[in-house]
């Protein structure tokens, strides 16, 4: 996590003075508009934060994630998925390599939420409940449109294939799904709460609600 931290305040610091995200988000601002309503008094700016908190929100949330998942003995089926959404930002993948500095790890945190979005769906699917119980649909559809189709395809694509890679058989064995029934299961609905509102905290409201 120091890591990614790391990663990260090193981009913040060079964007101050690159400008580069700023001009990419100044872009898509029509774009962005279409999805949510921005606010009227320095959407740039707005825009810019939100990116920020959702960039920095995925280091907190996957050490959140893990001490949760320690505490109620899930770890063993948590920390694979810790493991690829950290190596997205550590190893990122090939297809990231047409990005740098903020705009880069804009796509490296997107790629980690979509992961827990995906995982959430395969869960609720095999399980009937999410494995981390949060709701990033609509912040991820901003950072979506922000980085723009067709790149956002791939990464998608990248997503998915990882998914595939994570889920064992251990993930579908009575065990797991007799632990995931549990209420001490419910002890990860804690970890992400600020998370599920994050575009509306930001003043970014849904132009479909």
């Amino acid at each position: 996590m120091e890591a990614i931290q790391h990663l990260i305040n090193s981009a913040i610091a060079e964007e101050a003075s690159s400008q580069q995200l700023h001009q990419a988000l100044n872009s898509r601002l029509e774009q962005v508009s279409r999805v949510v309503q921005l606010p009227e008094d320095q959407p740039l700016e707005k825009l810019y934060d939100f990116v920020v908190r959702y960039i920095e929100d995925v280091p907190t949330m996957l050490d959140a994630l893990q001490s949760a998942a320690l505490e109620v003995g899930l770890l063993d089926y948590v920390q694979p998925v810790i493991r690829v959404a950290s190596e997205f930002f550590t190893t990122p993948p090939q297809e990231m390599n047409k990005e740098g500095g903020l705009a880069a790890i804009m796509g490296e945190a997107y790629l980690a939420m979509r992961l827990f979005e995906e995982v959430n769906e395969t869960y609720i699917f095999k399980v009937g409940q999410p494995l981390i119980p949060m709701d990033m649909t609509m912040s991820n559809i901003i950072i979506h449109t922000l980085i723009g189709e067709p790149f956002a395809n791939d990464l998608d694509e990248l997503v998915e294939q990882a998914v595939e890679h994570l889920f064992t058989p251990a993930y579908q064995s009575e065990d797991f799904k007799a632990f995931m029934s549990r209420k001490e299961a419910d002890n990860l609905v804690h970890i992400c709460r600020q998370v599920p509102c994050m575009s509306s905290e930001m003043g970014l409201a849904s132009q479909f609600a």
